[in-house]
């Protein structure tokens, strides 16, 4: 890796920022086909989203590592902070604020000793059990899901509907991101139902228009 896709300065050893939803939250997924994600990142930006989510399942951490620098930086020139998802490595080494785990992925609690204060951590869950524990633990956010099938995880749960994320809702005080096959039709019955943001993948990658898509969720009203 290249000197220049270094993030400016090294590592981030700020205190990591609060992790204030709106309500939008982008995921950036690729296989490994990188110059459409460059092109959905450059329009994403341009609605300048507060956070996203960078994944890349199995990739090898050199790959990985680069194309995080490189998101981690472009993002940053429009104010909008990365996520990485499942790497904690990948997530100190770039520079990026935070890193998601899921419920197979480094614990939570080790994930911390790690980060110290440095990343915000989300965690995956799939029932207030799982929720609660996420917070229990310390972490900023839970993801919360599947709430539709998705075609974006080979290996998704059954959906979890809007009745289990009002369980969820009432269980924590943290904020609560919905995941999986949400479009923006079904955006804001979810935001209703008490997530604090709706991450979209599939929707954003096959959108004529990506950047207007992102503006219009991201201006829907936030939850009270």
């Amino acid at each position: 890796m290249s000197e220049a896709s270094q993030p400016e300065g090294g590592p981030s050893r700020e205190r990591r920022p609060a992790f204030v939803c709106a309500p939008l939250y982008p995921i950036l997924d690729t296989t490994g086909e990188l110059a459409p994600l460059r092109v959905l990142l450059d329009a994403l930006v341009q609605a300048r989203p507060p956070w996203l989510q960078l994944r890349w399942k199995n990739a090898a951490g050199g790959p990985l590592l680069e194309l995080a620098c490189e998101v981690v930086q472009r993002a940053a020139a429009a104010g909008c902070r990365v996520i990485v998802n499942d790497r904690l490595d990948v997530a100190l080494a770039s520079g990026a604020a935070g890193v998601h785990l899921g419920q197979d992925d480094l614990p939570l609690d080790a994930a911390r000793r790690v980060a110290g204060d440095r990343l915000v951590i989300g965690v995956s869950t799939h029932d207030v059990a799982e929720a609660r524990a996420a917070e229990d633990g310390g972490a900023d956010y839970v993801g919360f899901g599947p709430m539709f099938p998705t075609t974006s995880k080979a290996d998704a749960l059954t959906p979890r509907t809007l009745d289990g994320l009002r369980a969820v809702r009432a269980a924590i005080r943290i904020p609560i991101v919905a995941i999986g096959g949400i479009g923006p039709a079904s955006a804001h019955a979810i935001l209703d139902a008490g997530a604090d943001a709706v991450a979209m993948i599939s929707a954003l990658a096959t959108s004529p228009d990506p950047t207007e898509l992102c503006a219009r969720i991201l201006a829907l009203p936030r939850r009270t």
